[in-house]
């Protein structure tokens, strides 16, 4: 799971460059999703400190980059700010955030069994009837409804439950609401099961991939907008992004106080 992480990470990033590809690497969105419903002993007040300080921080570095362009193109200081940005942050992938901690919040109510897996397929029949939202951040909240509920499944009622769960939503989907997007859930999700089944011991390594992971994430805009300040785009675009996103979550990595550091998408976000 923590290798899966780190690699997870790395497409992310290598979506949001738009490099050849693009559209296969978005299956990482989901894999991510899944793994918010890892169970977690931490309490409501430890997963806020984990996700939702990280959330305004980076939210504060987001908003001076975005101020910092607009003076550099002679626009407004304020004039890339929209009222979404409340749920979303100052940068749209910062929306996966306060999600984790919304997803923390109502997993209690979902653990019992097989509410999740029904919660799910009352979802995807929802979409279908009624579609899925477009506005921000519901389109975003809409898309990971699935693989959480899909997760949640998984750890409450195991990976038999959870696999028909997402192979039923998926028919319902792709029959009542065609849409890109229901191949990349499928298989976004359905990586995040099979990962989730195989169980290896943890090592240095592991546990260095998935400290990283959500440090790529979290920093990858700033090296994406180095890359297109210098020029690049496509697949030298996507090579200098990942790379660079490495580098500067190694660097972050480096510099937090030498105590036992949370690994957001482990404990925080589960």
């Amino acid at each position: 799971m923590d290798y899966g992480r780190l690699v997870a990470a790395m497409g992310i990033v290598w979506f949001h460059s738009q490099a050849p590809g693009a559209r296969l690497a978005y299956a990482a969105l989901p894999f991510f999703l899944v793994l918010l419903a890892t169970p977690s002993r931490a309490g409501l007040r430890v997963r806020a400190q984990r996700l939702l300080l990280p959330f305004l921080r980076w939210s504060a570095i987001y908003a001076a980059l975005g101020t910092a362009l607009s003076l550099r193109h002679h626009q407004p200081p304020l004039g890339w700010w929209d009222w979404p940005m409340l749920l979303t942050g100052t940068s749209l992938h910062l929306w996966f955030l306060p999600f984790a901690f919304l997803v923390a919040m109502l997993t209690p109510m979902l653990t019992r069994r097989k509410v999740a897996p029904i919660a799910a397929l009352w979802g995807a029949a929802a979409f279908c009837l009624f579609g899925t939202p477009e506005g921000i951040p519901l389109a975003q909240w809409s898309f990971g409804l699935i693989p959480v509920l899909v997760g949640i499944a998984y750890f409450t009622n195991g990976w038999r439950i959870a696999a028909a769960t997402l192979i039923l939503c998926w028919l319902m989907l792709t029959l009542g609401r065609p849409s890109a997007d229901n191949v990349t859930i499928l298989a976004g999700t359905g990586i995040a099961l099979v990962v989730l089944a195989v169980r290896v011991a943890p090592t240095r390594l592991s546990s260095w991939c998935a400290g990283l992971s959500m440090w790529v994430y979290l920093a990858h805009p700033l090296i994406l907008v180095a890359g297109r300040t210098a020029g690049l785009s496509g697949f030298a675009l996507g090579i200098f992004a990942i790379l660079g996103s490495l580098l500067l979550a190694q660097g972050i990595e480096a510099a937090m106080p030498r105590r036992p550091r949370a690994r957001y998408i482990d404990k925080a976000a589960s």
